[in-house]
This record gives structure tokens, C-alpha cells and sequence, in this order.
């Protein structure tokens, strides 16, 4: 159903941003209110919140939406901790 779901928000209209979708935790069914939820995240984004990434929780399902802008490149940098054991030589 995951590619279901990302083919269904990739077709829907969000005019001015291009949204990913990355799926935590899956739920039984089709998550029908995303349409909404996303609408109402976009309409903030016009208002001027400076928010770009959301989580929808829903019927078991929890989606992290990320909204970015197509008119312009943007530089998304993610921090990383790497943890590394140490080893039976040091």
C-alpha cells in the first residue's frame, strides 16, 4: 500500500511545492485524510510559518511530509551522530 500512498500524494495538487513522504508506521487502510491534512499544512505555509516538514498520524499510520518550495533549490543538511565502539586494540 506504500506505493498506493506515495503515487496518491505525488498526484495531488500542491501548487508551488513538491511534497515527500516518508512512512514510519504503517496502518490497516488508506489513510483517506491525508488530502486534507495536507491542504491545511500548505494553506500554513501561506499564512508565512516557516514549518516545511510534518508528521500526519492517522489510523495507525504516521508519515513524515516534507513540503519544498519548486521555485527556488533548496539545501536540506540533516546532522548525523555516528557512534562508533570501541575497539579491543585501543
Amino acid at each position: 500500500m506504500n506505493e498506493q500512498i506515495w503515487k496518491y500524494i505525488a498526484e495531488l495538487s500542491t501548487p508551488g511545492f513538491f511534497v515527500t513522504a516518508d512512512i514510519m508506521y504503517e496502518g490497516e487502510e488508506f489513510p483517506v485524510d491525508i488530502k486534507a491534512f495536507i491542504i491545511d499544512k500548505l494553506a500554513l505555509i501561506e499564512t508565512g510559518i516557516s514549518a516545511r516538514k510534518f508528521t500526519f498520524h492517522s489510523g495507525g499510520w504516521r508519515i513524515h511530509l516534507t513540503f519544498f518550495p519548486t521555485d527556488r533549490v533548496v539545501d536540506e543538511r540533516y546532522a548525523c551522530l555516528l557512534y562508533t565502539s570501541p575497539s579491543p586494540r585501543d
